[in-house]
C-alpha cells in the first residue's frame, strides 16, 4: 500500500502515521517507548483543512476550539483550558524558578505571543511586555519582502530543572510572497496524535487571524501555505494501535471550513464571555448561546464556529465546514 504526502491534511497524516510504523526509530524518554522520526514535514496547501477527520483519533471539537479562545486570550493559569483537559492540571508551575509563578504554564503560546508573558525574554528594556503578534503586523506592513517575521516561543529558561511544562513549539516564521501569506512552524517535539492533531487546527486559525491582521495594508492578500516543521515526530506506544488502524484505512476525509471573516479584540472578549457562561452552565450542548449580547456581537463566522463545536450543531457543523472532499489512496 502506497502512502504518499499530497497537501491534505487527513492524508498527509495518515502517511505520517504509515512512515513512523516503517520507519520510526525507538527512542525511551523519561523511559518511555516512542517511534519517533527526525526532521518531518507536513506542508498543507490550504490551512483552512485543519481539521483531523478519522474516527480513530475521535477529535475534541470542544477541545479545539477551547483551546483557541485559551490562546487568544493569553491566560498565564490553567482555568481556561483545565475544564476541557484535566492534563493540563499536571503541568502547572511550582514557583521554585525566578519568572514562573507558582500555578502558571508555560504552554499557552498566547501568553508570549499577545504580549502578556511576565518572562524577562519577552520584555522589551525590561519595562515593555512585547507584543510579538502587534510587532509582526507592524513588521509586515512596512516590508512585504521581509524574512524577519519571525514569533519565539521557547526560550532558554523554559529548560529549567524540574520544569514538566517545556514549550514543545519553537517559532512561528510568517512569510508574504505572490501576495500569499504562509507560516513556517518550527517545533522540537511533536506528539502526532495528542501535539499534532490539536497544534495544527491552533496554528492555522492564527495564520488566517493574521491574514484579517494584514488585509487593511495589503487588500489582495490571500491565504498561503502552512508549513509544519517537527524536529522530532513521534508517537506513543499506548498509541500504536491507533496507528495501525489508521494506517489501514483506505481513505481520508478532508475538512474545509469556510473563510474566517473578523478577527480582534472585541471579538477575542466576547468569545472568552461566552465561554465563560458555558463553563459555568457545566459544558451543555443545548446551551442557549443566542440570549447573550455578547454572542449577538460576534460575526456570523463565529457564531457558527461556537454553535458547531460547542453545541455540536448539525446545521453549523455543514455551514463551518462548506467544503467536502475524499482523496481515496
Amino acid at each position: 500500500m502506497e502512502h504518499e504526502q499530497n497537501g491534505y491534511l487527513n492524508n498527509d497524516f495518515r502517511t505520517c502515521l504509515a512512515n513512523l510504523k516503517e520507519h520510526g526509530m525507538e527512542a525511551k524518554p523519561r523511559g518511555t517507548t516512542t517511534k519517533e522520526l527526525l526532521n518531518y514535514n507536513i506542508t498543507l496547501i490550504n490551512p483552512r483543512n485543519r481539521v483531523i477527520s478519522f474516527a480513530e483519533r475521535n477529535t475534541n471539537l470542544k477541545y479545539l476550539l477551547g483551546e483557541f479562545i485559551w490562546y487568544i486570550k493569553g491566560e498565564s493559569t490553567i482555568d481556561g483550558i483545565v475544564p476541557y483537559s484535566k492534563f493540563w492540571a499536571n503541568l502547572t508551575n511550582s514557583g521554585d524558578y525566578d519568572g514562573y509563578q507558582k500555578g502558571s504554564i508555560n504552554s499557552n503560546y498566547g501568553n508570549r505571543l499577545f504580549g502578556k508573558s511576565i518572562l524577562p525574554s519577552f520584555f522589551e528594556g525590561n519595562i515593555q511586555p512585547i507584543n510579538q503578534w502587534e510587532e509582526t503586523v507592524e513588521l509586515l506592513g512596512r516590508d512585504k519582502d521581509t524574512r524577519q517575521a519571525i514569533m519565539n516561543i521557547h526560550v532558554p529558561s523554559d529548560r529549567h530543572f524540574g520544569n514538566k511544562d517545556v514549550p514543545c513549539t519553537l517559532t512561528l516564521h510568517w512569510f508574504i510572497r505572490e501576495d500569499k501569506l504562509s507560516l513556517i512552524v518550527n517545533m522540537r517535539s511533536n506528539d502526532v496524535i495528542l501535539g499534532f492533531t490539536n497544534d495544527v487546527f491552533q496554528f492555522t486559525m492564527l495564520q488566517e487571524a493574521m491574514l484579517l491582521s494584514l488585509k487593511g495594508t495589503y487588500p489582495n492578500l490571500e491565504l498561503g501555505t502552512y508549513f509544519h516543521n517537527a524536529n522530532s515526530m513521534h508517537i506513543y506506544d499506548r498509541h500504536f494501535t491507533m496507528m495501525e488502524s489508521i494506517v489501514e484505512n483506505p481513505s481520508a476525509w478532508e475538512l474545509e471550513m469556510i473563510p474566517m471573516d473578523v478577527f480582534d479584540e472585541p471579538t477575542i472578549l466576547n468569545l472568552d464571555f461566552i465561554q465563560k457562561q458555558w463553563l459555568e452552565a457545566g459544558m451543555d450542548e443545548d446551551f442557549d448561546f443566542t440570549k447573550y449580547e455578547a454572542f449577538q456581537s460576534l460575526s456570523p463566522y463565529w457564531q457558527t464556529l461556537v454553535q458547531a463545536f460547542f453545541n455540536k450543531d448539525t446545521h453549523a457543523l455543514h455551514h463551518i465546514f462548506g467544503q467536502q472532499h475524499d482523496h481515496d489512496d
